[in-house]
């Protein structure tokens, strides 16, 4: 994975004339740069292995604690797994960065659980609709199958809880474009972790399953148009009862 780019240089400096000097960049935070412009440049792809950490000390010409602190910042972003032994390894894009971004932000009421399900409404209502259109038997076979466990154990919170945001990863996977599953489990995956009333949220779940029910149905008759109002009444329902399912949700 040889670097076309020039020597990291060994200071930096951001003053130009005129203008108070800016902090320089952290050398790691140069190095995790380079490494990741490198990293894509290759077109290396989820698994593959890169170079041993003593080649990345002699490629940027940098220390081996600089090197280690730039792949934290990598693996902080997403794009490597680092193990003990095994060292750099390209990971596959799975959103977790997304979703302690998106709970950082709620947990610290920097946003709302209602601007979260105004940006899901948004995107959801038209992935569905594409759904219908593209669905496979196989997306079919799920969202029963999905259906079916909740109606087979109705006081179970957990179990109904995950099949609820499966459910709607699947419909995102239906859709047709990795794209819409990289955005939306994410944050379905963050709504999950906001519920925490365990029998307001069994409370409603009749109304859930009788609205997943609903999607389910027009998707199979690949109806985008009755897809994509059925997933507009679902999650217009749920943002409307939010102060029972998610209590304390405001900003301050």
């Amino acid at each position: 994975m040889a670097s076309s780019q020039p020597p990291i240089p060994a200071a930096f400096s951001a003053e130009t004339r005129g203008a108070p000097p800016e902090r320089p960049p952290r050398l790691p935070d140069v190095v995790a740069e380079r490494l990741q412009n490198d990293l894509l440049a290759q077109g290396l792809r989820p698994g593959d292995r890169l170079p041993t950490e003593p080649q990345l000390v002699e490629r940027y010409g940098v220390s081996r604690t600089v090197i280690r602190e730039a792949g934290r910042i990598l693996e902080q972003r997403g794009l490597v797994d680092i193990r003990p032994g095994r060292g750099m390894t390209v990971s596959k894009p799975d959103g977790s960065a997304i979703v302690r971004h998106y709970s950082l932000m709620l947990g610290m009421n920097a946003t709302t659980f209602q601007q979260l399900m105004e940006t899901r409404l948004i995107i959801e209502v038209e992935v569905t609709a594409l759904a219908a259109a593209r669905r496979t038997e196989e997306d079919l076979d799920e969202l029963r199958a999905s259906v079916g466990r909740v109606e087979r154990h109705m006081s179970d919170y957990q179990v109904c809880l995950e099949e609820d945001v499966r459910f709607h990863e699947i419909v995102t996977r239906a859709g047709g474009n990795p794209f819409f599953s990289w955005f939306m489990d994410p944050v379905n995956t963050c709504l999950r972790e906001s519920y925490e009333d365990a029998g307001s949220y069994l409370a409603s779940l009749p109304q859930t399953l009788a609205e997943h029910g609903a999607i389910l149905e027009a998707i199979a008759a690949a109806d985008s148009d009755a897809a994509r109002e059925a997933a507009r009444a679902h999650l217009n329902r749920v943002v409307s009862q939010q102060d029972e399912l998610v209590p304390g949700r405001e900003p301050r």
